[in-house]
């Protein structure tokens, strides 16, 4: 066996594919200890961000759904506005 088909642990990195819900009527995330995680305000959705970072993972990879996957300006506004938080 090779030395570069031995598997290193330290080499792996942790990859999470996330749909965030970007909310902006902001009556509709008062609460927030009823709110599910990535839903809420940019600066909710950060926190859980935060908190997953604080797990380990390494690389956060936003995904969309209709409507906003379909407004390619808004995804990549609110991709740059979430991507603070993943830094």
């Amino acid at each position: 066996m090779h030395l570069n088909q031995i598997r290193i642990p330290d080499n792996f990195r942790t990859i999470m594919l996330t749909y965030p819900n970007v909310i902006e009527d902001k009556s509709s995330f008062s609460n927030d200890k009823n709110r599910f995680p990535l839903s809420g305000s940019i600066d909710q959705i950060g926190g859980d961000i935060q908190r997953i970072k604080d797990m380990g993972v390494d690389h956060i990879v936003f995904g969309y759904f209709v409507p906003i996957g379909r407004d390619v300006t808004k995804v990549i506004d609110t991709s740059k506005e979430l991507s603070k938080f993943a830094r």
